[in-house]
């Protein structure tokens, strides 16, 4: 973290000429070194990522907006996911982008990891265009609440795309799952669905341990994201790939809350407007990318494409309605901190 501007520093901001974040009378955006101030902004994700062209381009449109008084610098998580939005948090760096699953992380054990978690529930969006649309408005604030509880300000949400299952067979109905193992996350809400829905067996574990299980057959399947399963490299030991609207992953820019809350209401709608954008192009670039993966898993390495059908979907998700009914015997303390009440805010009726 460089200079912060201060509320005196903002509100001289306030008389600048404010461009819209997808252009202006600059081509290219300042450098941080001709900067007045200079932020920093810490992405997860790895730097061939569509997070990471979403910060190029929400520090550039920042810039533009500020006639190169405010630069943001870009830089990767140079320690842990977590840790580097602790430092967020902490004001050490000003902004951080990630996974909705490491923000769950930083209170996994606590009323704030459990809300940002269950965004992931099982079958919560149809499709990716209703999860834009849900966290943009609803969904979105009442996500922004609980990262406010955590000091940062919710600036704008894009994604990672569904988390998919890749297998050594297809997987097309839920009696395809019986007794498969199969990689995951950890998750509790991907677990309760696989294991106690679906009856397939999860082995949590980290990425770097799973290329080799998987070669050699102990694992049969890993859900992820599809760049996720592609950088690993997973479809060069998989055949298959189940593609349904089960389980959404977010991605979320947020920003220091004290640093947000010194800003003038000027700047302040400059970044809001400005990061909005970005994630929204974000989500954008996530889904061709997608489309561009499954092409050439398709062609270059042979893999078998199921894209469920709604009759196929409706099985899966018969078996994972339960979870979102609070009278369930098995499930009150899993819904402790997430009542209907929460669920409705994200769940199209």
């Amino acid at each position: 973290m460089k200079q912060h501007l201060t509320k005196l520093t903002a509100a001289g901001l306030a008389v600048l000429a404010l461009t819209g974040c997808t252009g202006g009378a600059q081509e290219t955006a300042p450098s941080p070194q001709s900067a007045e101030t200079t932020w920093t902004l810490t992405v997860g994700q790895p730097e061939d990522s569509t997070c990471w062209a979403a910060a190029e381009a929400f520090a550039s449109s920042l810039s533009v907006a500020t006639d190169g008084v405010v630069a943001v610098e870009v830089q990767p998580a140079a320690i842990g996911q977590v840790e580097s939005l602790e430092q967020t948090v902490a004001g050490v760096t000003d902004f951080y982008l990630d996974s909705s699953l490491i923000y769950g992380s930083y209170d996994s054990g606590g009323e704030m990891g459990r809300p940002l978690f269950s965004v992931t529930m099982p079958f919560l969006f149809p499709d990716a265009e209703t999860a834009a649309e849900v966290l943009d408005d609803t969904g979105g604030e009442a996500l922004n609440g609980v990262l406010e509880e955590m000091g940062l300000r919710g600036l704008g949400y894009g994604e990672l795309g569904f988390r998919y299952l890749t297998a050594d067979r297809p997987v097309t109905a839920p009696e395809d799952l019986e007794g498969l193992k199969i990689r995951t996350a950890g998750m509790l809400e991907v677990a309760m669905a696989y294991v106690d829905c679906w009856g397939a067996e999860l082995y949590p574990s980290s990425f770097l341990d799973v290329m080799t299980p998987l070669s050699a057959g102990y694992y049969d399947g890993q859900e992820s994201t599809l760049a996720e399963a592609d950088a690993a490299g997973y479809q060069t030991v998989q055949t298959d790939v189940t593609i349904f609207p089960a389980f959404y992953e977010p991605a979320i820019l947020t920003m220091n809350g004290g640093l947000y809350d010194s800003l003038s209401p000027e700047l302040q709608e400059a970044v809001d407007r400005c990061a909005r954008e970005a994630m929204a192009d974000q989500r954008l670039r996530n889904r061709e990318q997608e489309a561009e993966i499954l092409e050439r898993w398709q062609e270059e390495d042979g893999i078998a494409v199921h894209v469920l059908t709604d009759t196929q979907c409706d099985a899966f998700q018969a078996l994972t309605d339960r979870l979102y009914d609070p009278e369930d015997p098995d499930h009150q303390d899993w819904f402790a901190d997430c009542t209907p009440e929460w669920v409705e805010q994200f769940r199209p009726s």
